[in-house]
């Protein structure tokens, strides 16, 4: 039996995944490298993880733990292949002591997740900009710190004790609850560092502090890095204890001033944000001695605020810099090689001017910026990945850094740790100490299977082009297969952080890195680089997606994702790889006018008595849908109902109305999308309406803004049921009265709402209603959950649309609410499925309705 088959036993088949595809999607992170996995495996507990170690030992089978894969250097990469042990499943909260000042945790938990956990009375305070996405086992394996370590120090600091799963598969506890220790070596400490090499944690025991009394922020303007230095040396060395103390150098605010449209006065040259925290009296103090200081030396303007809304405002050009050095230009990117630099903090400016002196000479933009507070730089690069004579400059320019760092007696890292990025250059700053832990490794690990190929160790890369990712751009141009310059310059506007796998609908129910944004985009980039060649595979993941594009608004660069897998799907398409059940759904659109192969006679069925359709003269169509026409008894003929009662003289096509297409645009199918953009269109034109009304949501996006991209209806207005009807509202024409009294949770619909960015309008609608109470879901407008049913998936795999559709109702239970009320038909078919398993499943009741039935009954 191979040693695939051995982990299969102990974690199960479901949780181990050998297929390509699946492992290209486990093969990056925020680095320029790669590194392909031979498996996939997921594990749950602690004795899964040593059975594994156990059967890779035997076989000699690398071992690399792996959270959330937001690393800058290649920390979590299979250098040298083998099993990727996916820790993310391990997320829970094992135990809460306030009284004495600590957590434990499993290694699998994010950052943020933790610090809701630890809400409203105390907080974990290291906080890595990637905090909404890393994990606490990565966060400890690299060192980890984040803003706050000019006052709270890094992750280690905080680490009290671990449970570790050596090469052996054995299980070791370090540390103690105690306040302190004595006891021997600190192997706690040697584990906290080791980017797992030495061992893989599987639990931690962390220090949680109480949260500070109150907090004040600040942004710092000033004409120069001089000036700014000067000011943050006396500030620190004044005793004022500041909790962050950020900087921009004058290359990063030219790239969030460009990519963010933020208004900085030409006269700045340098930003500063600092924050304060502790007791209110003396912050206020101490803000008056900062302001003091910076007038001392020349700042041109503080700003203060201890309100955390306009935190985000101030901070803005801070938290919105590294996505946007991927958006400064299109086609070039953030490239993170030797750029964590530490060094003394009197030498910043110093060290801030010779970055800018080589980015000079090699003529390449350098953006400086990073924790100014505790000598922490950040110096990124942006170049155009595809050319290879950026690349060497970008090897140029990485000696010249290292040779910076040496000459202000600093370090190569200061928080991201060494992984692959760092190896080909670390030995010139340890020395002989990297003999030293390689004998470490040695002795821990005698076999180098626990993460090889690190650290700067005798079998890590030598060179930054080794393991590249960008290899094929390079070594085979002419193999590019474009997806046209919009598309390709999505693509690489990605920077790989994870970010998008908090909200992915698909990826919550799997943890399958192609399930989720950032995998897909990887997909697409191997298309686009000729490295992948469409496959059936392929379609599989890219036709599981839901472009709901929930990952666009968790995304830091804000990438078109669902544009990106739209253009996927149509290559797949134009190559025979349109699946099966999309194949009969454009059939059926071209026979009769809907994708369900459903009959045009029964398009009316749904229609009142006595009905007519396709009278001409009247300024309003009513666009049906397919959904609503075939698939749902309520929806029309409430809306009518409305309608009618509001006095709108309408017409509809009846039985000639034909799909609107948006399922050919969204499955690649585009031949068969222009042909109903054409044919539609005339259909309009002939009737001669001015306006459009429709209840669904796809139907909405296609007409009002796919139609005119296709040179279809540009001069007819379409409406959203929900936007006519709250216009009528506001106008008195829609006379209300309260019959029962409900509490009622609004589901955003994906095409409604982030697509379309209709929010307001259908809550306003609710919130006229006598007797209806509105309780939000947690995840509302921009950040909302989907329903599963989008982009086709409903179609493609109805399980996993149903899932989701389950996890959605779960949601609207949480916040008390007897009724789900949507905007969309696909939305209400699939919740009201949601709603029946959750019956079947003895775990709650609740209805749901579309919001023209919620009206409806409620007309006076």
């Amino acid at each position: 039996m191979g040693y695939i088959e051995e982990i299969k036993n102990v974690v199960g088949e479901g949780n181990v995944h050998t297929g390509l595809i699946d492992r290209i999607g486990f093969s990056r992170d925020m680095s320029v490298h790669e590194g392909l996995p031979d498996v996939i495996v997921f594990a749950q507990t602690s004795d899964q993880v040593s059975r594994i170690v156990k059967v890779a030992a035997a076989q000699n089978i690398p071992v690399v733990a792996r959270g959330a894969g937001t690393s800058v250097t290649g920390a979590v990469l299979p250098a040298k292949g083998g099993i990727l042990l996916d820790l993310s499943r391990m997320n829970q909260v094992i135990e809460i002591n306030k009284n004495d000042g600590y957590v434990v945790v499993e290694p699998g938990i994010i950052c943020n997740a933790l610090n809701a956990r630890l809400e409203p009375t105390h907080f974990f305070p290291p906080d890595p900009g990637s905090a909404p996405a890393c994990t606490i086992g990565g966060m400890i394996a690299c060192n980890a710190s984040g803003v706050r370590a000019v006052k709270y120090g890094t992750t280690r600091d905080y680490v009290k004790g671990l449970e570790v799963v050596l090469a052996d598969g054995q299980v070791i506890h370090t540390g103690t609850l105690a306040p302190k220790s004595s006891a021997g070596y600190d192997l706690t400490r040697l584990f906290a560092t080791s980017e797992g090499t030495l061992g893989i944690i599987t639990a931690a025991t962390l220090k949680i502090l109480p949260k500070p009394a109150y907090l004040a922020f600040a942004k710092l303007l000033f004409p120069s890095v001089d000036q700014a230095g000067e000011a943050v040396v006396k500030i620190l060395t004044s005793g004022i204890p500041l909790s962050a103390c950020e900087i921009l150098d004058e290359v990063s605010i030219g790239v969030v001033k460009q990519a963010m449209n933020l208004e900085i006065p030409s006269q700045v040259k340098c930003l500063l944000f600092v924050e304060i925290d502790g007791h209110r009296q003396a912050i206020l103090d101490q803000m008056t001695q900062i302001d003091a200081i910076c007038k001392e030396f020349g700042g041109l303007g503080n700003e203060w605020s201890d309100d955390p809304a306009k935190r985000l405002v101030m901070w803005s050009a801070r938290q919105g810099l590294v996505p946007s050095l991927s958006r400064v230009k299109p086609g070039y990117r953030q490239i993170p090689i030797v750029e964590d630099f530490g060094v003394p903090i009197s030498q910043i400016k110093s060290i801030i001017h010779e970055i800018q002196k080589i980015g000079r000479e090699h003529d390449s933009p350098i953006a400086t910026f990073g924790h100014i507070g505790d000598g922490n730089l950040h110096a990124v690069l942006i170049m155009d990945v595809r050319k290879s004579k950026e690349w060497e400059t970008l090897r140029k320019i990485s000696q010249d850094f290292l040779a910076l760092t040496m000459k202000y007696k600093g370090t190569l890292t200061a928080e991201h740790g060494l992984g692959m990025a760092k190896s080909p250059f670390i030995r010139k700053e340890l020395g002989s100490s990297l003999e030293i832990m390689e004998t470490i490794k040695k002795a821990l690990d005698p076999q180098n299977i626990l993460n090889p190929g690190k650290l700067g160790f005798t079998d890590s890369i030598k060179d930054i082009f080794e393991k590249s990712a960008y290899a094929p751009l390079m070594e085979k141009p002419g193999a590019i297969k474009s997806f046209g310059e919009k598309i390709d310059h999505e693509i690489m506007a990605c920077i790989l952080c994870g970010f998008c796998r908090a909200g992915c609908p698909t990826y919550s129910q799997t943890g399958l890195e192609t399930m989720n944004a950032r995998g897909r985009v990887l997909l697409a980039f191997d298309l686009m680089s000729g490295r992948l060649e469409p496959s059936e595979e392929i379609a599989k993941r890219l036709y599981q997606c839901t472009t709901c594009l929930n990952c666009k608004y968790t995304c830091p660069s804000r990438v078109e994702v669902a544009d990106v897998v739209q253009a996927a799907r149509k290559r797949l398409a134009d190559n025979g790889f349109l699946p099966p059940v999309f194949q009969s759904s454009t059939k059926s659109i071209a026979q009769y006018g809907n994708p369900f192969g459903e009959p045009r006679e029964k398009r009316t069925d749904v229609f009142p008595a006595g009905f007519k359709t396709g009278g001409k003269g009247a300024n309003v169509l009513l666009f049906a849908g397919c959904v609503a026409s075939y698939q749902d008894i309520n929806m029309i003929p409430n809306l009518m109902t409305i309608l009618d009662k509001a006095g709108i003289a309408y017409t509809t096509l009846g039985q000639e109305e034909d799909c609107c297409g948006y399922l050919s645009y969204l499955i690649g199918a585009e031949g068969d999308f222009k042909v109903c953009v054409k044919n539609n269109s005339k259909k309009f034109a002939d009737l001669g309406v001015k306006e459009i009304v429709t209840s669904c949501p796809g139907c909405f996006r296609t007409l009002s803004k796919l139609y005119p991209e296709y040179g279809g209806n540009a001069a007819v207005k379409v409406h959203h049921v929900v936007i006519y009807l709250n216009e009528l509202m506001s106008q008195g024409k829609i006379p209300l009265k309260g019959k029962e009294t409900m509490v009622a949770a609004y589901h955003d619909p994906c095409d409604l709402g982030r697509h379309m960015q209709v929010f307001e309008e259908p809550r306003n609608l609710l919130k006229q209603i006598p007797g209806v109470q509105l309780n939000e879901f947690k995840m509302n407008r921009l950040l909302a959950k989907c329903c599963g049913s989008g982009g086709g998936v409903k179609g493609f795999d109805n399980p996993l649309s149903q899932d989701i559709a389950y996890d959605r109702v779960l949601q609207a239970l949480e916040v008390g609410a007897e009724l789900i009320v949507s905007a969309c038909p696909s939305c209400k078919s699939n919740l009201t499925q949601g709603a029946a398993r959750l019956r079947k499943e003895k775990k709650g009741k609740i209805k749901v309705k579309d919001i023209t039935e919620v009206i409806a009954s409620a007309l006076a």
